[in-house]
């Protein structure tokens, strides 16, 4: 078919919708690729797949009429905007200063761009550098990568990491990991024939059973361990200890971290974890119906090069004269695909420079005591559920912003009676992991007034006895 010849109308066809060419332009562009019809550009596309008739939609509407009608569609959506949220697990509902959005809304951030030329990205350069400098003293290690996806990648490319510099293809991991980053896991490492063997928690504290990692350790061919703090059932690991236990046996270990909890009680950094991992999004990134986010991998100086991402440094010029670079970028597209230490080819560069306006605009004395105020907000709420009729801890170890509860009834049912009075009452805990569908993680934080609390106490009492 030739349109040329066959739409004669071609040059008088006017812009319709969102459809801003009209037929002049069409066929200008169309002489300047040496085609004769649009249908030319399609000829790769076998004839039987192609669609013959015009796509069945209504009439186009006006600006203003579009509007209109995807906001009442946004307004059909239960939010946090709508409904008092308890929900964690990865994703908190933190508040995040007006002047985070003030700064990184500059337009000399609004770029993922690589900055493969340092001289014309030195603003951007000098603000992930600082990124790099705020998140390693708030995880207690001292190389710290320009983000990777998320959370759940991080831990992923932190295992990876393990493996890369033991050699070994052997991981020991707490079993009361997020189901989310237990499947990123899987996806990671299983194709590259990483053996990786899951410990269970302590039916009591919910603590990783450290004698068993111990017996594994000792075996020998592991290279490393994977802990997460706080973990699935809401319980602070014991990091200190499976650190002494790493290295008595000459073994990496690596820790996810809330990095709230940083500053609360010492970072896995300073407390013997090689690696931390975390998800930055409580670190000022909104929840934005789950990402995007950012990972967040700090390590020891020794395991540096085996850092996926970028690393940004503090260099000289031939002149003397202050400057930042890229001093490490050992990706797919940089080096042989065998060398590369992983194949991650995009990083989240705006978002870890929100990371480090949010910081740096609270402070460390702020950034404390917003944790202090999400631990004893946790501990409010769970003082008044556990004195509700048939509600108990789950687990009996340390929690930060998040508990996990036992419920007489199914954690589904019970979500969907708070739902329905406005809240979202948490998440439920793994059923692989507590072996019933009862467990319940309510995650609080700064967000939460003594009237929230009190409002999610007096629901549930009546959601438990069915109303």
């Amino acid at each position: 078919m030739n349109q040329k010849q066959n739409d004669s109308a071609l040059e008088e066809r006017v812009p319709v919708g969102y459809n801003v060419h009209t037929g002049a332009e069409v066929q200008a562009m169309l002489e300047v690729m040496g085609l004769d019809s649009v249908e030319q550009l399609f000829a790769d596309v076998p004839a039987e797949l192609r669609l013959r008739r015009a796509l069945s939609l209504p009439p186009a509407l006006s600006e203003w009429e579009l509007m209109r009608d995807v906001r009442a569609m946004a307004d059909m959506n239960a939010t946090v905007l709508s409904h008092s949220s308890f929900l964690g697990c990865g994703a908190y509902e933190h508040y995040i200063p007006a002047v985070v959005d003030a700064i990184v809304s500059r337009g000399e951030f609004l770029t993922a761009y690589t900055p493969y030329q340092p001289e014309m990205s030195q603003g951007l350069l000098q603000a992930l550098f600082e990124f790099q400098l705020l998140v390693g003293r708030l995880l207690g290690r001292e190389c710290v990568n320009c983000s990777v996806y998320d959370g759940a990648t991080a831990l992923a490319e932190s295992c990876w990491m393990m493996c890369a510099a033991s050699g070994l293809r052997r991981v020991v991991v707490a079993q009361a990991l997020w189901p989310q980053y237990r499947e990123v896991l899987d996806t990671y490492l299983l194709p590259r024939a990483v053996e990786l063997e899951h410990v269970a928690q302590d039916p009591e504290t919910g603590l990783v059973d450290g004698a068993a990692i111990g017996g594994l350790l000792a075996q020998g061919n592991v290279a490393g361990v994977v802990l997460q703090s706080p973990n699935a059932l809401g319980v602070i690991e014991d990091v200190a200890a499976i650190a002494q236990v790493c290295a008595q046996n000459d073994t990496l270990l690596t820790v996810s971290v809330n990095p709230l909890l940083c500053g609360w009680l010492e970072a896995p950094g300073q407390l013997g974890a090689d690696i931390v991992a975390c998800e930055a999004q409580p670190l000022g990134l909104a929840l934005s119906a789950g990402g995007p986010y950012a990972g967040i991998i700090a390590c020891a100086k020794p395991l540096e090069r085996y850092l996926p991402g970028r690393l940004v440094g503090r260099v000289h010029d031939l002149h003397g004269k202050l400057g930042y670079a890229l001093v490490k970028e050992d990706r797919e597209q940089h080096v042989a695909r065998d060398r590369a230490t992983s194949h991650i080819c995009s990083n989240q560069a705006l978002n870890a420079i929100r990371v480090a306006v949010h910081l740096s605009c609270l402070g460390e004395r702020n950034f404390m005591r917003i944790a202090q105020l999400n631990a004893a907000n946790a501990l409010q709420l769970r003082a008044r559920l556990t004195a509700l009729p048939g509600v108990e801890l789950l687990r009996s170890g340390v929690h930060f912003n998040e508990f996990a509860l036992r419920l007489p009834l199914d954690a589904a049912v019970f979500r969907a009676r708070m739902r329905a009075r406005g809240l979202f009452a948490g998440v439920p805990v793994d059923p692989r992991i507590v072996g019933h569908g009862r467990g319940l993680l309510v995650a609080v934080t700064e967000t939460k007034s003594p009237a929230d609390l009190d409002a999610y106490a007096r629901h549930a009492r009546a959601c438990l006895q069915g109303a």
